[in-house]
């Protein structure tokens, strides 16, 4: 099998619900496995995983144990990690059949899926510091050849920026393809805290987090 698709899950049930037909399709197209990973849910995001597929996992609610769990059971050459909240459109998913070999790691651009201009200059911002510093987060979709994952040991079991630090340590081995296609993501966590509230408190974060502040304080900041 060259492809295993990882779903971490925590209170998904909406989510799984209108991403059911996206998923089904990504999972046939790439003939791949889907890994869903439960973090103890209160809603039916576990019944509906398991209408899914057969390997539904349950862990504590901590985005990188789910993740990591996801790629221990995985079978798949290549672990395509993407959160509930996301779709790929039809030119990402080819550009997935495309990966060879020699594939190493890497990610999409991201297009939030408000389409107002303020998230789209968002957008914007968070693909040209990706290209700059090499760097994606879960909500472009990484994707990683499982040797490599395996040989890095996985996600550090940190509770924020998981996504970032396994990112600087492959881009230390390898660097990233940035793929053609687009990872399309929810811009709840934006609405949810408002625009230019969450943007700032997410630019502090990440300034502690590489000024070597430890991220279960980053966590305390961010709750």
């Amino acid at each position: 099998m060259k492809f295993s698709i990882i779903i971490p899950v925590l209170n998904e049930e909406k989510n799984l619900i209108q991403n059911k037909p996206f998923l089904n399709k990504l999972k046939n197209t790439l003939n791949a496995e889907l890994i869903f990973v439960d973090g103890m849910s209160r809603d039916k995001s576990l019944m509906i995983s398991r209408t899914l597929s057969r390997k539904v996992y349950i862990d504590t609610a901590a985005r990188s144990k789910q993740l990591n769990t996801g790629g221990r059971y995985a079978k798949g050459e290549y672990l395509i990690f993407l959160h509930a909240d996301t779709k790929l459109d039809d030119l990402a998913i080819n550009n997935i059949l495309k990966i060879s070999n020699s594939y190493k790691w890497g990610f999409f651009n991201l297009q939030l899926d408000d389409t107002s201009w303020k998230y789209r200059i968002l957008s914007y911002c968070i693909n040209l510091r990706s290209r700059l510093f090499k760097y994606g987060t879960g909500d472009q979709v990484l994707i990683i050849k499982k040797d490599i994952f395996k040989k890095i040991r996985g996600y550090k079991d940190i509770p924020l920026m998981e996504d970032i630090e396994i990112c600087n340590r492959l881009k230390n081995l390898y660097l990233p393809e940035i793929h053609h296609g687009k990872s399309i993501s929810s811009a709840r966590r934006w609405k949810a805290r408002g625009f230019f509230r969450t943007i700032l408190l997410m630019r502090i974060l990440r300034l502690l987090y590489f000024l070597g502040v430890d991220p279960k304080k980053l966590e305390l900041i961010y709750k």
